[in-house]
């Protein structure tokens, strides 16, 4: 198999847009491990930059295959992706050149690991691994075999995060002295037990795994401060759920009210709830500082909120031809047109597969991976 790596990367490079970046990357065979809502996003988005899905693994054949079917073959009009119940043998039959894990969350580590022992790149929905040892032992392993890893901490793909990042590192709020904010979701409000509770499946953690990690990162990246120390507060507020009618106990964190401390005195405090109505994914974050103050929310993911020392408010809106190149990057619709969540997914797998092909561009590592993995 030609696996495509920083040393072995593929002919076909993609395309230059107008403005002169390069919008596709390097067209790459991708295999997806799980079947939920997930799976279709990163097929959908691998797709729109020209790569291709050659299979679809699951433990429901049927549901693999209803994923699989919305993926075609290039140059096979009706031919769909191959479905699978069992991933080695999805990974041996189709060679893919990088495999997209959507699997639950405790399997996460292991599939990841299939993949990297025969050489193939990898991109982890998050959290990579629900135990710190696990997440040791896949970096090991992907620094053995030279292969690309990424996690999908995705918010850091939204322009105007990385728009916040820079102008906070070019110092317009004067030191930092807070961050805020939290992840607020409806996915948990009600009384349905679901394979986020189920330890064996999940890991030990609900809210804070699923949910908060992506604040938890958030922090760390448009501060550029790194969290160390952290005082929790874990709440079950539906300690009874049912599955097939019958009560179930739930020893997950569906509610949390964390405090943190980031390196040069940076203090921080964040929600995190799967039980919120009406929330049905409300990110949001705070960075207050001694000239002011910058906040994002993904709901409205084209704009800060810049509050000025004075007192004055002034909103800025996401404009490809004034932002900081580490934003203008990412950004590619013109002004007045919205970038977002599927935007964001489309940017984090352009980078991979460009590193992928050799180029030298940055994205969630294993090893940012790893640091929510610990902090969780």
């Amino acid at each position: 198999m030609a696996v495509a790596t920083a040393n072995n990367p593929p002919v076909e490079s993609g395309a230059e847009m107008a403005c002169g970046r390069s919008y596709y990357a390097p067209r790459l065979r991708a295999a997806i491990v799980g079947t939920g809502g997930i799976s279709r996003i990163h097929g959908w988005r691998l797709q729109d930059l020209g790569s291709t899905v050659v299979g679809v693994s699951g433990r429901d054949i049927a549901k693999a295959r209803a994923i699989a079917d919305e993926f075609r073959l290039p140059g096979e009009v009706g031919s769909p992706a191959a479905a699978f119940d069992d991933l080695v043998a999805m990974l041996d039959a189709t060679e893919p050149d990088v495999l997209h894990v959507c699997s639950p969350h405790g399997l996460h580590a292991a599939h990841a690991l299939e993949a990297v022992n025969r050489g193939i790149n990898v991109i982890i929905e998050k959290p990579m691994a629900t135990a710190s040892a696990d997440a040791q032992t896949l970096i090991a392993a992907a620094e053995a075999a030279n292969v690309v890893a990424s996690v999908c901490l995705t918010k850091r793909s939204y322009p105007m995060v990385a728009e916040m990042q820079a102008r906070i590192r070019a110092g317009d709020l004067g030191d930092v002295n807070a961050v805020g904010g939290g992840f607020w979701s409806w996915d948990s409000n009600h009384d349905d037990w679901g394979w986020g509770f189920d330890p064996a499946i999940a890991g030990a953690s609900y809210a804070t795994a699923d949910l908060g990690v992506h604040w938890l990162d958030l922090a760390e990246y448009v501060t550029g401060r790194r969290i160390t120390e952290v005082d929790a507060r874990f709440s079950t507020l539906r300690p009874t759920r049912y599955r097939d009618g019958q009560p179930v106990h739930v020893d997950a964190e569906d509610y949390v009210r964390v405090f943190i401390e980031l390196t040069g005195g940076v203090v921080g405090s964040a929600t995190f709830s799967g039980v919120t109505a009406g929330e049905p994914n409300g990110c949001a974050i705070n960075v207050d500082g001694t000239e002011g103050a910058f906040s994002w929310k993904v709901d409205r993911p084209n704009e800060i909120v810049h509050r000025l020392a004075d007192g004055s408010v002034a909103t800025i809106t996401r404009n490809p031809d004034a932002l900081a190149p580490a934003a203008a990057r990412l950004s590619f619709a013109p002004a007045g047109h919205a970038e977002g969540f599927g935007d964001a997914f489309r940017n984090l797998f352009r980078d991979v597969y460009s590193a992928i092909g050799g180029a030298d561009v940055t994205f969630p590592t294993l090893a940012d991976g790893y640091r929510m993995v610990s902090l969780v």
